[in-house]
């Protein structure tokens, strides 16, 4: 900020040579000219806001000589600091004296700082001179503005908190101007949001400028300037008394003069406000100024209850004591409120603030205290009321706009489990009042427990209604969530929950009564019949008619249509959007070999608007021609007539976009087969909609095309029969390549293309934007899918956002974050686990995701998603307020404008929260971000927080105090952070995982009483885990990345006779002896167990009670050991380090025993003999790095029910037994690094399997 005064010496400021001379000189500058360096620059910015104040008057006998003097001082500093640096010492201390005497003429000379001997302010009515109060409200009006305002209280605050830092002796008293000054900045800054044009405004404009110019003056001119005995001018407690008379007489309300400023301000603000005029929202950030507000009141009622005298204190204090309890309340949710939306509700609250304040101040007047306290007897109370109803409304509003606006069906179930534990665990502690509405609550959401499984069990798709009706009691759960937890935490007051309990009441019997009324009604209709009459069928985006890429997939079908069986043949091809299923269709029903072999042709597209009147008509109109007599018929007399049409006839139908099995089950009857070749060809995205209408031939499901089919097919598009340039082919490959193999992304972007002036840099453009703007032309077809999933299953679609792109998901972990989201809806005859894979096999059956890697048991392994979903789950998900993606340079911009605001006293955190970055439920971060203590200081209803994997690992050092900032933090995944401590206050927390550093997990961690899963990734190979694990009651995933020792000491002992009650899944321990096993193995529900045995034998007795056990992996520290029991009902088993001749017999004899994985075996005499009884339901087996295994001999009955040989470095195995040649049910035979020999017969088993046992699908893989 530079004065007019001194404009044309800008360019010579003498901070920019001590910028210049700091950045050469660096590390060498004595510390003694680096210190007066320092002072001198605090010097010059005082003198700024001493030339600013001077411009707003025009009294030519004002200081007229100083001010020379001080423009003097600029030129000759200019010129002195331009000298030899080693003359540095003597000119800044030359800068002093002049400084020194310039603030002596001043102090001699400025009537508004006098000596205190002489008398303080000449002022009747404590504003000053009525001469000098006009002129400077006149400079006022033509030079300020409210922005002028805040900037010049915030560069006199920073000069302040400059003095405070260098050790002033009057710190204190400067303190307390700060906290006044940020105080009249917060009224400014609340003032700058309304159009108020008004004479108060600008004289309290005045004030403010004259207060904040006084303190400023006074500090700089009593500041310590000289190393000498140049202080001995200043009289001794000078500055304390101009800085006290500051506080007290130019600030405070308790002035009636300074009162009567701040009473006409608010009384012209509240009348803009009531008359309607719209507010000047510019200001990013308003609520901060909201609580900025607040603030000044808050501040004013902590003082008035010191001095107040009222006859009726004690009854007042406490509706004051009430009140200020209030305005921080509404403070502190005013910080939570995001900006958008805003303006509908602010003035309410706005209005209620004023009214607040000229409360406030009326009590300051002592003159009328009688009367006051009369019309405050009557009036407060009812004033406190409403400002209840307004306070509330922020609360609920605040928390409300926060939630996710798609929910999981698995919400209600956990909130009423933390509903019975929060009545038994503070059932004698809590408000009797809030129990008993949550006990209504509990009971209300119970009886309708029975509809959201309804839901679940997509028996309401078709009625929106009631799927809104479930949407909206998830709502109530979280908000029932957040006042239980608020009652606990004493949050918010208990006059609040009592009135939020009551609303939610009411609503869920609403719902309730809503929900009856539908079903008493049977609004809804299952069936798909006659759901549209009208014609008009969906238009989505097609490909054109050109196939490229599909040589293979058209051969296939066109060999279907035209010979194979006689039967009627339902020929689906399915895919995922945009994969090109019509355009194959379309090509084969076109194909003039196919023309020619068939009678009638006809086709029709089903799309998700399902009309069968429709689709029986369009089908006659292309086997016999319009006809006008077809619209007079119904729906039932057209299927009669088509069913006629084509009896005897040899026909073809193409059903092109089938969304639901039932659509088939409805046109069935009318397709006759007469055993003459006839053919339907469906489209479909969902694998059950065509295994349903399968009658011969299996379905095909449409691939991906490769990278080189891409680029044939952009290329194709873009330059037709011309040729293309090498200078277009390089990028152009990258352009195909980013679309993924997706045929509906090519033509898309190749659409692009063809409409952009060719050339390299348009080109390049393309590809770095690509996804956007693929998504932005695909959403169509995309949209259309997303919106035919069922209620339940659209939060785990979009739940895919979280991940990176390219990646293989892990379908256990997806399943385990799905259910610690509340995704998952509880059934009585399923596990979480089992739904949680039915809802993927959904989504995958759709077609929306595709199967990366399958397990050898059969099940889903790995899965992905193609880029284009991805970017819609990312986009739909930020939309609905469930997920927000935290990239590197999103968390620079707003770290930057964090920094930028740190000096001015900005509350950042709240600044980002009503900036709508943090809001979302879900936040999902690039690991290189790992700074997040800005971030996650305004993460408080946050539910979920994962750390994908970036270029960098990271490191997280604030999980000790997570719990101040996540307190409802459901999902913690720092799967690629390292970690220095574990979360032990998150009582909400389900899933966790990350790195650690640490040696060991502590035992406090067992406070994390509704953690389900806990994956732990140790860097120091091994960790000790403590047993307070056993009780952790609600644990159904225990995963340790390493070995893992369990410890016992003790404090512990109390819990040998505890039991992991729900562990489902635990990996990997290591047992050290038998007292290990039998602590850890008390697992009546364990499914999947890997683990390792050091020192000691295989535990028989433990192993045989895991009934419900059906993976296990076993790692043996050397062979030797003897195994006599396995769990009965074992599906998947991996063995390391045995002898099989004690083996066998235990294992062999598995009913159900379907994978069987050996690692290192040790077979007696080097030869395995296999028995006709044994293994008679295995379907894999895989023998790895076993060299004592030479021969094999197996019966004839032995393996009769295997699929798949996997043979790995088994160096010294002669050759596999030719019986395996006769196994009708062999899909495959897989030899990684094995002899020649052995290759050789695996060649000769593929003869007889094709040759004699005609088994064409038959593979052998070999990997040398």
């Amino acid at each position: 900020m530079f004065s007019s005064q001194y404009s044309s010496a800008k360019k010579h400021h003498p901070l920019d040579f001590f910028h210049r001379i700091e950045n050469e000189w660096g590390s060498y500058m004595p510390e003694n000219v680096q210190n007066r360096i320092n002072l001198l620059k605090i010097e010059f910015k005082f003198i700024d806001i001493f030339l600013t104040i001077q411009n707003f008057t025009n009294d030519p006998n004002m200081l007229k000589n100083v001010i020379h003097k001080v423009d003097a001082l600029f030129h000759d500093s200019a010129f002195d600091t331009s000298k030899k640096y080693q003359n540095l010492e003597r000119l800044t201390s030359l800068l002093q004296d002049k400084i020194w005497i310039i603030k002596i003429d001043i102090r001699a000379n400025y009537s508004f700082f006098p000596r205190t001997s002489l008398q303080l302010l000449h002022e009747k009515n404590g504003i000053g001179n009525s001469k000098f109060v006009m002129e400077f409200i006149d400079g006022v009006i033509q030079n300020l503005s409210s922005k002028f305002m805040m900037e010049f209280i915030d560069g006199i605050v920073q000069n302040l908190c400059e003095l405070v830092e260098i050790g002033d002796s009057n710190s204190v008293q400067i303190q307390e101007v700060l906290k006044e000054l940020k105080l009249l900045k917060n009224l400014v800054g609340f003032l700058s949001k309304w159009c108020v044009d008004s004479e108060s405004v600008y004289a309290l404009f005045a004030h403010v400028l004259f207060v904040a110019g006084f303190a400023a003056m006074v500090a700089w001119l009593y500041m310590p300037g000289r190393e000498d005995n140049g202080n001995e001018y200043l009289v001794p407690g000078e500055m304390n008394f101009l800085l006290s008379y500051i506080v007290r007489m130019r600030t405070k309300p308790v002035n009636p003069r300074i009162r009567k400023i701040y009473v006409d301000v608010l009384l012209a603000l509240k009348g803009t406000m009531q008359s309607g005029l719209s507010r000047s929202i510019q200001n990013l950030y308003s609520v901060e100024i909201e609580a900025g507000f607040l603030e000044i009141f808050i501040h004013n009622l902590e003082e008035i209850r010191s001095i107040c005298t009222l006859s009726r204190m004690e009854y007042l204090n406490h509706q004051m004591g009430s009140l200020e309890e209030m305005l921080k309340l509404l403070r502190a949710n005013l910080i939570s409120l995001p900006i958008q939306g805003l303006e509908f509700h602010l003035q309410d609250i706005d209005i209620v603030i004023v009214d607040v304040g000229l409360l406030i101040y009326s009590l300051y007047d002592r003159e009328k205290q009688e009367e006051a306290n009369q019309r405050l007897f009557l009036d407060l109370p009812r004033s406190i009321q409403h400002i209840k109803e307004v306070i509330f409304l922020v609360i609920r509003w605040a928390f409300q706009s926060n939630l996710p606006r798609v929910h999981g069906l698995g919400c209600v179930d956990f909130l009423l489990n933390n509903l019975k534990e929060f009545q038994v665990r503070y059932s004698d502690s809590h408000n009797s009042f809030v129990k008993n509405q949550l006990q209504v609550i509990q009971k209300e959401l119970e009886s309708l427990q029975p509809f959201l499984k309804d839901v679940a069990e997509e028996l309401y798709n078709k009625h929106e209604r009631l799927q809104h009706c479930a949407a909206l009691l998830n709502g109530k759960a979280y908000e029932v969530e957040y006042i239980v937890d608020a009652s606990i935490g004493k949050g918010v007051p208990d006059w609040c929950l009592v009135r939020w309990l009551f609303d939610i009441i009411k609503e869920i019997i609403l719902i309730r009564e809503e929900v009856a009324k539908i079903q008493e009604k049977r609004v809804f209709n299952f069936a798909l019949h006659d759901t549209l009459d009208t014609e008009e069928l969906t238009n989505t985006p097609r490909m054109t008619e050109e196939v490229v890429g599909f040589e293979d997939v058209m051969e296939k079908l066109r060999e279907q249509l035209i010979s194979g069986s006689k039967q009627l043949d339902v020929i689906s091809v399915v895919g995922m959007p945009g994969l090109g299923k019509t355009t194959v269709a379309n090509k084969l029903y076109s194909d003039e070999f196919v023309v020619s072999r068939f009678e009638i042709r006809a086709q029709c597209c089903v799309s998700q608007a399902y009309s069968r009147r429709n689709v029986l008509l369009s089908i006659l109109r292309d086997a016999i021609g319009e006809s006008p007599t077809l619209a007079k018929l119904s729906t039932d007399i057209l299927a009669d007539q088509l069913r006629k049409i084509l009896l005897r006839k040899r026909y073809l139908i193409l059903v092109d976009d089938v969304w639901e099995a039932s659509v088939w089950d409805d046109l069935r009857c009318c397709f006759h087969d007469d055993n003459n070749g006839s053919r339907i060809i469906l489209t479909t995205q969902h694998g059950g909609v065509a295994e349903n209408a399968k009658s011969v031939s299996d379905p095909l499901y449409l691939r991906l095309l490769n990278d080189d089919e891409s680029w044939k097919l952009l290329k194709q598009k873009v330059f037709g029969e011309e040729s293309c340039s090498v200078l277009f082919s390089n990028i152009g490959k990258e352009i195909a390549n980013k679309c993924r193999g997706l045929p509906l992304s090519i033509v898309l972007v190749a659409g692009m293309l063809t409409k952009m002036k060719k050339s390299e840099i348009c080109w390049k453009q393309v590809a770095m934007n690509l996804c956007t703007d693929i998504l932005s032309n695909s959403k169509t077809i995309i949209e259309q899918s997303y919106q035919s999933l069922p209620y339940h299953l659209k939060p785990c679609f979009l739940y895919f956002g979280v991940f990176l792109e390219d990646k293989e998901i892990n379908v256990s972990i997806l399943t385990w974050l799905w259910i610690a989201e509340g995704f998952i809806k509880s059934r009585d005859d399923k596990s979480l686990e089992d739904i949680a894979e039915g809802y993927l096999e959904s989504l995958i059956g759709r077609n929306l995701v595709t199967v990366a890697k399958w397990s050898s048991s059969g099940k889903v392994k790995t899965c992905r998603i193609h880029d284009l979903l991805l970017c819609f789950c990312k986009e739909r998900a930020k939309e609905k307020n469930l997920l927000r993606w935290m990239k590197r340079n999103l968390y620079l911009k707003v770290h930057s404008f964090m920094n930028c605001y740190r000096d001015q006293n900005v509350n950042t955190s709240s600044s980002i929260y009503s900036h709508k970055q943090l809001i979302q439920r879900h936040m999902s971060f690039n690991s290189e971000v790992v700074n997040l203590v800005e971030w996650i200081s305004s993460c408080s209803l946050v539910g979920a927080v994962s750390f994908m994997e970036g270029r960098n690992k990271g490191s997280f050092s604030i999980v000790q105090s997570s719990h101040i900032y996540f307190r409802f933090i459901k999902v913690l995944n720092l799967e690629f952070i390292v970690i220095d401590s574990f979360p032990t206050e998150l009582v909400y927390l389900r899933y966790f995982a990350a790195r650690t550093s640490q040696k060991s997990i502590t035992s406090s961690i067992a406070n994390l009483r509704n953690l389900e899963t806990l994956i732990v990734k140790p860097m120091r190979g091994k960790l000790i885990l403590p047993l307070t694990l056993l009780k952790m009651v609600k644990l159904r995933h225990l995963q340790i990345y390493s070995k893992a020792h369990f410890t016992l000491n003790a404090a512990e002992e109390s819990l040998e006779t505890a039991k992991f009650v729900n562990l489902i899944t635990l990996s990997s321990p290591t047992f050290c002896c038998v007292r290990d096993a039998e602590l850890m193995l008390r697992t009546p529900n364990l499914r999947k167990l890997r683990c390792s045995f050091v020192g000691w034998g295989y535990p028989s007795r433990e192993m045989s009670s895991l009934t419900r056990l059906e993976t296990l992996s076993i790692k043996m520290d050397s062979c030797g050991s003897s195994p006599s029991n396995f769990p009965p009902n074992l599906k998947k088993l991996t063995l390391s380090n045995f002898t099989m001749y004690w083996l066998q017999s235990s294992i062999a004899m598995l009913p159900n025993l379907q994978v069987l994985k050996l690692v290192a075996v040790f077979f007696s005499k080097a030869e395995w003999k296999v028995r006709n009884d044994m293994f008679h339901q295995l379907k894999v087996l895989k023998v790895v790095d076993c060299p004592c295994f030479k021969k094999w001999n197996i019966s004839d009955d032995a393996f009769p029910r295997l699929e798949h040989l996997v043979l790995r470095r088994c160096r010294y195995l002669e050759v596999i037994p030719s019986r395996f040649g006769d196994i009708p049910s062999l899909i495959s035979i897989e030899v990684n690094s094995c002899k020649e020999s052995l290759v050789e017969s695996a060649m000769v088993i593929r003869e007889t399997q094709v040759e004699v046992m005609q088994n064409y699908d038959f593979k052998v893989f070999i990997h040398k």
